[in-house]
C-alpha cells in the first residue's frame, strides 16, 4: 500500500471514531456497472481456460469472497447496489457512483453478516470511494496486486446484486483513461460483469488487488478498471471529499 491511500485509511479510522451514520441526501440509484449493456460470456469472447489460481481453485475462491462485499445504497429514485473490497478491518473501497447520493448505506458479506455504514467518502479525482462500517469486515484485501496486459485476472463481486460472483478474464491493454472519465492509466479487461460488479476488486493469479473493477465500455463490452497505482496517484494530487447528494452529477 502506497502513501497517501495509507493515510486515508488511517484518517477514515479516526474519523469512524467520531462520525455518526452517513447523512448525504438521496440521489438517483447508481449505475453500478456503466452502461448497462448485456455482458458476453467468456467463451464468446475467446476466452478459455484460464489457469487462474496459484492457490488451489477452492482457496483462491473463498479468499476472493471473504474480502468482496455488496454495498446497498437506498437513494431518492430507490435502491441500488454496487461491489466493494476490504482493505483493513472496518475501510472499504468502491466506486464514487455506488455510494453517490446515499440516504442510507449497508455492507453484506458473503458469510450472511451486515453492516452499518458509519462514514463515507469520495476521491476528487477518478471513482473511487472509502467506505467505514460499524464492525469487524471478515478479511482485509492485499493491495499489492499489478495486471499487465496478457495477465490472467478475475473480477468479482455482486453483479445483479444476487450472490457472489467470480469471472475469469485477460487483461487485453493499459490505456488512457481520460476518454473513460479516469486522469490517468486505467486497464481494459475480458471478462464477464454486469451492473452490481462495480466497486469489486480485480484479482492477479495470487488473490491480490490489482485494481477496481468501475464501467463497461460501450463499443466492446470489455470490462473497465483502475489499477491501484492510478488510485493511490489520484488521492495523492486531490485526495477526498464528501459525498455527492442527491441530483448532483
Amino acid at each position: 500500500m502506497t502513501g497517501r491511500l495509507a493515510l486515508l485509511l488511517a484518517a477514515a479510522a479516526l474519523l469512524a471514531a467520531g462520525c455518526g451514520p452517513v447523512e448525504a441526501p438521496p440521489e438517483r440509484s447508481p449505475a453500478a456497472v456503466a452502461p448497462e449493456v448485456a455482458a458476453e460470456s467468456p467463451a464468446a469472447r475467446g476466452v478459455t481456460e484460464v489457469r487462474l489460481p496459484v492457490l488451489s481453485r477452492d482457496g483462491f475462491q473463498r479468499r476472493a469472497a471473504a474480502i468482496t462485499v455488496r454495498v446497498r445504497n437506498l437513494t431518492c429514485a430507490g435502491l441500488g447496489t454496487g461491489s466493494g473490497f476490504a482493505v483493513d478491518s472496518s475501510t472499504l473501497i468502491t466506486n464514487r457512483h455506488v455510494v453517490a447520493g446515499a440516504d442510507l448505506l449497508e455492507v453484506n458479506t458473503a458469510d450472511g453478516r451486515s453492516f452499518d455504514v458509519t462514514a463515507a467518502e469520495v476521491g476528487v479525482l477518478g471513482d473511487i470511494a472509502f467506505v467505514t462500517v460499524d464492525g469487524a469486515l471478515p478479511v482485509a484485501a492485499d493491495l499489492s496486486g499489478r495486471a499487465e496486459p496478457g495477465a490472467e485476472v478475475a473480477a468479482v463481486g455482486y453483479p445483479q446484486g444476487g450472490p457472489f460472483t467470480l469471472s475469469r478474464g485477460v487483461v487485453i491493454d493499459r490505456v488512457d483513461g481520460t476518454p473513460f472519465d479516469v486522469d490517468g492509466p486505467i486497464l481494459r479487461v475480458r471478462a464477464e460483469v454486469q451492473p452490481g460488479n462495480s466497486g469489486g476488486p480485480l484479482l492477479d493469479r495470487r488473490g491480490r488487488v490489482a485494481g477496481v473493477v468501475y464501467a463497461i465500455e460501450i463499443a466492446t463490452g470489455l470490462a473497465l478498471a483502475i489499477p491501484m497505482a492510478t488510485v493511490d496517484a489520484l488521492l495523492e494530487r486531490a485526495g477526498t471529499t464528501a459525498v455527492p447528494p442527491c441530483g448532483s452529477p
